[in-house]
């Protein structure tokens, strides 16, 4: 199926060229009037238009997984003109059908052994309910979920914080609708314990866990094993090692909430990746980064990375005094709010980014042209 999928891609990247010099020369009344040289729109296309393997998949993936072919625009944030390709290409090979209501047919059934399912937030909570027997808490810590397998201790020295239950299955919900592959994922650290929780979803999720600390992993081959979940562990310390030896379809980092943090974590993931893309994502709350959010935005372009989400207000950490300095701020609130309201609030927010990885940097094509002319 690997191979089989490759030449299809190498088929589709023909056939969407084809068609685009066809549509910027013929079809495109922005660009009439113009006299564009062929080299000019090739050079556009193989700029700006060509995408790489991964991001062909989570098209692919986007289309196959649609109630009818105009889901693709919605998840695509995308028009009609680019689901033409696919829909047309997708079909001439066999790999769908589409009815005359739009509903699209799946022919090629050996995709969905290769290319995950995306899954509601409530199909991932009533999977880890059955399997694990206990009812989930959604504002609890993640960690409770495994207490009465593995009674994981969180480390300041480690600036470890679990985030809620909840908020752990809309991360593992979000990794299943953009992972375009099944093959191995990167975790990137995993105090947050998402790596089972993913495995726990969809058991045919490969993944690693990376960590510095060896009782998170511990816990983790210890649950892996006892739930069969395909996640492999290994120490690694990112101050030390900026390579592993091998290439993966995507990440997940929580880091450091500082910019250091966000920068040496997320360089590390992206040096995992390879020549055929990837997915990455990012959860990161402003405890000190202000506004150097501002250089981080500049640092995620410099290292080809497309923000194709930005999530707020779905990834929460309940209140845990983890510093001597929680004390001081408990006392403070004590002053105007009971100290209950305050254990049973959030303490720190994060956002979650989702990126697109390009392997190559597409360069400046310097052109005149007016500002309504798509290409």
């Amino acid at each position: 199926m690997k191979n089989f999928l490759r030449n299809l891609y190498k088929e589709f990247l023909v056939s969407d060229k084809s068609d685009f010099l066809l549509n910027a020369t013929k079809f495109s009344t922005s660009l009439s009037g113009l006299h564009l040289s062929p080299k000019i729109i090739e050079d556009f296309f193989n700029n700006y238009k060509k995408i790489p393997f991964f991001i062909f998949l989570k098209r692919v993936k986007s289309l196959i997984y649609s109630k009818d072919v105009f889901g693709f625009i919605s998840k695509t944030s995308s028009e009609d003109w680019e689901l033409w390709p696919y829909l047309k290409f997708l079909k001439d090979k066999k790999i769908i059908d589409v009815k005359r209501n739009g509903q699209i047919l799946l022919l090629k059934k050996e995709l969905l052994n290769t290319i995950p399912r995306p899954q509601s937030e409530k199909e991932i909570e009533q999977k880890i309910e059955k399997k694990l027997k206990i009812k989930v808490s959604g504002k609890e810590p993640v960690i409770n979920l495994f207490k009465k397998f593995q009674d994981f201790e969180v480390k300041a020295k480690w600036d470890q914080m679990p985030i809620s239950q909840e908020s752990a299955i809309f991360v593992a919900k979000k990794i299943l609708e953009n992972l375009p592959q099944n093959e191995r994922f990167l975790f990137v650290g995993d105090d947050d314990f998402i790596s089972v929780i993913l495995g726990l979803a969809d058991p045919n999720i490969e993944s690693l866990v990376i960590d510095a600390d060896d009782n998170l992993l511990d816990c983790i081959n210890f649950l892996a094993k006892k739930f069969n979940l395909k996640i492999k562990t290994k120490k690694v310390d990112l101050r030390k090692q900026k390579y592993l030896g091998e290439k993966f379809v995507g990440f997940l980092v929580n880091p450091v909430y500082t910019e250091a943090g966000v920068k040496d974590f997320v360089k590390f993931g992206k040096n995992q990746l390879g020549e055929d893309g990837g997915v990455a994502f990012l959860e990161v709350g402003d405890e000190s980064i202000g506004n150097r959010f501002l250089f981080l935005q500049e640092f995620f372009s410099k290292n080809n990375l497309i923000i194709k989400e930005l999530i707020l207000e779905k990834v929460y950490y309940p209140y845990i005094a983890l510093y001597e300095e929680d004390k001081e701020l408990m006392r403070r609130f004590s002053q105007m709010i009971d100290a209950r309201i305050i254990k049973k609030s959030p303490r720190l927010a994060a956002s979650l980014y989702v990126f697109d990885y390009l392997p190559s940097r597409p360069k400046k094509i310097k052109f005149k042209k007016p500002i309504y002319a798509y290409l």
